[in-house]
């Protein structure tokens, strides 16, 4: 295209890093090169957009560049460079340069209003279309083979376009340029129904599909990132059916309703809610739901919160044109293990679970779950990264030195990289230790680094030597590797979101983590920095009688604290749920136990003493899922000031021994059972915020940091947002809070201890 006739006055080449690959940016930077009268190019590279232009109005080509691109673009980095006029001829969008590199991938968008219109339009080509989509919306991590983002290195290159559609890719006026997932009817994926054993059903596959959920029947039906199992979410007998045949006895589940406002007929949503639930994204959203829905109470069992979305691909869209009722929409596969994405292993896996498949022959390349998360005060705090928000990636300003892997935790898991100017967090991939977890979480590390052509140099992972991902740094035949401090890791994970690189005090609240002393931390506050911590103050530690059983039964841990407060004889005289919920010569022997050690661990888990007290107040003995009797005791809360209970800070420890007594007073002194647990609940979490800010106050010129998956209880944030008041704390926005995140704390220690940054 270049051309020798005439002569141009200025020429520059500007390299722009960020997410601006799967956004529309190459049509717009067309757009605004023909507005301006500008020649020249653009293109997709590893690195992330290459522009060469020339012309009079560079100034407002690349004014235009900076502050009107794409709404889900992001520009981390522009550098623009003087160069020597060649004489274009014209613009144009050119094939994108493949090679090594770390461009940010492009996230998945849910379905945008204009492509909705076209499903709704019956003189439309796509009316109805389950497929339908433009550069505004669709899929693009989950089905991206590697990067630069371009349609014959993903999973859509097997649909050749037809003329109409290949029309509007070429013609940049269309909303379709460029578009790599475009299709129609006439070339682009199909839909099927099968039965359980993989058998096709005849018949329009969507109407086969709502026929079983008015049956009260359970589907599979593939989103995104993978199948999710569906079921009529008003029906008692259908969410029971659900949770018996998926082993899930009491975990919330989450549901999807066909619009915003069928939503606020069972749940309060605000305005920041309601933006995220009518967003870009449509995450799963955690709400306060509402008493006396039509929703099933087996849906959230015990807790007043439910976890709202709305359809997000054209195909839910479709799906509640033949429903009026909200479906439990819940990820397909065992508790905790990876989401599913073949029809087939649906088949195998789950064929006893479900009663129907609706699949189709787009191909999932990556897994992806919903993300889920809740607003709180106007802040948004992420509970699992997936579905629109991952991989989540930060452009550095110089190269690390060296390319490092980070493995996370346990639970929760989620791994990261560092290469070149990036860093990148993956998205949920669930608890490993299983066959099934595991094995994705290897697929999962070859898929970064095929993206990026990545060999790593060093690997991180956890300081527990019995994780499934330590193991995985320990026989890999990487030279160089490093074992972070789990809760230490918190700290650094929210440090990396917000770019803090100062010395911090920090709060690292959470379930299980292993101590530097190889006892069970949880409860810890730390004066860090991006080398290393000072433990300043821990929890008082309390026996886990019975060990890994305590967790399951958090009347156990409620015992051990009692045991702490009172003599045995007082125990076994004691008026209190945890007590009465053992028999005499069973808190006889738990004593003996306690006194002597046996089985019994010590811990400084905070989110163990959340246990410990939602079975002190009776809230609940023993637990389905990790962290429910937390969740319990914050349905409790009401919106007014608490008094906190008593606590001591001494010799750095936090002595909460003097709240225990508190409790039973209030449970022997209160009539009403359920004003005692609103007492109670809201004492408590008061008590822990109060910890917090006046530890912090201690500490009045460094920047307060909190993580761990104590934080995702909402209220616990809420009363730190009332505590501090005009101080402000740092807690995870756009990463998961919880150990989600471990993998990016890993990763920022890294790239500032011998990686450069």
């Amino acid at each position: 295209m270049e051309s020798s006739a005439g002569s141009i006055s200025k020429r520059i080449v500007i390299t722009v890093r960020g997410r601006v690959q799967g956004v529309g940016f190459r049509p717009f930077v067309y757009r605004e090169a023909k507005r301006c009268g500008i020649k020249g190019y653009v293109t997709n590279t590893a690195e992330g957009v290459y522009i060469d232009a020339e012309g009079e109005n560079l100034d407002d080509f690349t004014a235009a560049l900076r502050c009107a691109y794409p709404d889900r673009a992001r520009m981390d980095f522009v550098e623009i460079t003087d160069a020597d006029p060649l004489g274009y001829a014209d613009f144009e969008i050119r094939e994108s340069i493949e090679g090594p590199g770390t461009a940010v991938i492009p996230l998945d968008t849910a379905l945008c209003r204009a492509c909705e219109a076209e499903m709704d339009d019956p003189a439309n080509r796509r009316y109805r279309y389950p497929f339908i989509n433009c550069t505004d919306c669709g899929p693009r991590y989950t089905i991206i083979q590697t990067p630069p983002y371009d349609r014959v290195r993903t999973s859509m290159k097997k649909f050749v376009m037809c003329p109409e559609c290949t029309a509007e890719y070429s013609d940049p006026e269309s909303r379709r340029y460029h578009a790599e997932p475009i299709s129609c009817p006439k070339c682009g994926p199909q839909l099927q129904f099968f039965d359980k054993n993989g058998e096709v059903i005849t018949g329009n596959p969507i109407e086969s599909a709502a026929r079983m959920l008015h049956e009260g029947k359970i589907i599979a039906l593939k989103g995104l990132g993978g199948f999710h199992l569906m079921c009529d979410a008003t029906s008692d007998a259908a969410v029971e059916k659900l949770r018996l045949r998926k082993r899930r006895p009491g975990k919330p589940l989450a549901v999807m309703f066909a619009s915003l406002e069928r939503i606020r007929e069972c749940a309060a949503v605000d305005e920041e809610e309601a933006a995220w639930i009518e967003g870009e994204i449509k995450p799963i959203v955690i709400l306060r739901s509402l008493s006396n829905t039509i929703l099933s109470p087996r849906v959230a069992p015990l807790i007043r919160r439910i976890g709202a979305f709305l359809p997000y691909t054209p195909l839910h869209r479709l799906l509640f044109e033949h429903i009026d009722f909200p479906l439990v929409a819940t990820s397909a596969n065992r508790s905790e293990e990876p989401i599913i994405i073949r029809q087939e292993e649906i088949v195998a896996l789950l064929g006893d679970v479900v009663d129907g498949i609706l699949d189709h022959n787009r191909t999932i390349v990556n897994a992806l779950d919903d993300t889920v998360i809740q607003v709180v005060e106007g802040r948004k705090v992420t509970l699992r990264m997936g579905r629109g928000a991952a991989p989540w990636s930060l452009s550095l300003e110089k190269p690390i030195d060296i390319p490092t892997l980070s493995v996370g935790a346990h639970q929760k898991s989620a791994v990261a990289v560092a290469a070149e100017k990036t860093v990148l967090l993956g998205g949920h991939i669930g608890d490993l230790g299983s066959l099934e977890a595991d094995g994705y979480f290897e697929r999962t590390i070859k898929t970064l680094k095929r993206f990026y052509d990545f060999i790593p140099r060093r690997l991180i992972g956890d300081l527990h030597p019995h994780y499934s991902s330590s193991r995985y740094v320990v026989s890999a035949t990487v030279k160089e590797k490093v074992f972070i401090q789990h809760h230490y890791a918190h700290i650094l994970a929210c440090m990396a979101e917000y770019g803090l690189r100062e010395k911090v005090v920090g709060f690292a609240y959470d379930g299980t983590g292993y101590g530097e002393d190889g006892r069970i931390w949880g409860g810890e506050v730390m004066i860090a920095d991006l080398h290393g911590y000072e433990r300043i103050y821990t929890l008082k530690p309390f026996a886990l009688i019975g060990g890994e059983r305590a967790i399951k039964e958090p009347r156990r841990i409620g015992l051990s604290l009692l045991f702490e407060r009172f003599t045995l004889d007082e125990v076994l005289c004691l008026n209190s749920p945890c007590a009465e919920a053992f028999m005499s010569h069973e808190i006889r022997q738990m004593h003996h136990m306690w006194q002597k050690g046996i089985n019994s661990p010590m811990s400084s888990s905070m989110g163990r003493l959340f246990d410990a007290v939602a079975s002190l107040g009776g809230f609940i003995q023993t637990l389905d899922y990790e962290g429910q009797g937390g969740l319990v005791m914050e349905s409790y809360v009401e919106d007014r000031p608490y008094t906190p209970f008593g606590f001591a800070l001494r010799e750095g420890e936090i002595d909460v021994t003097e709240m225990i007594g508190e409790i039973i007073d209030i449970e022997h002194n209160t009539v009403d059972k359920e004003a005692a647990k609103k007492e109670i609940a809201g004492r408590f979490i008061s008590t822990v915020a109060a910890i917090i800010v006046k530890i912090a106050d201690g500490y009045p010129a460094l920047k307060v940091v909190i993580g761990g998956g104590v934080f995702q209880n909402r209220e616990v944030i809420r009363m730190l947002i009332h505590g501090f008041g005009d101080r402000e704390f740092y807690a995870q926005c756009d990463t998961p809070i919880n150990d989600g995140s471990i993998a990016l704390g890993q990763v920022w220690w890294g790239i500032h201890n011998g990686c450069g940054d």
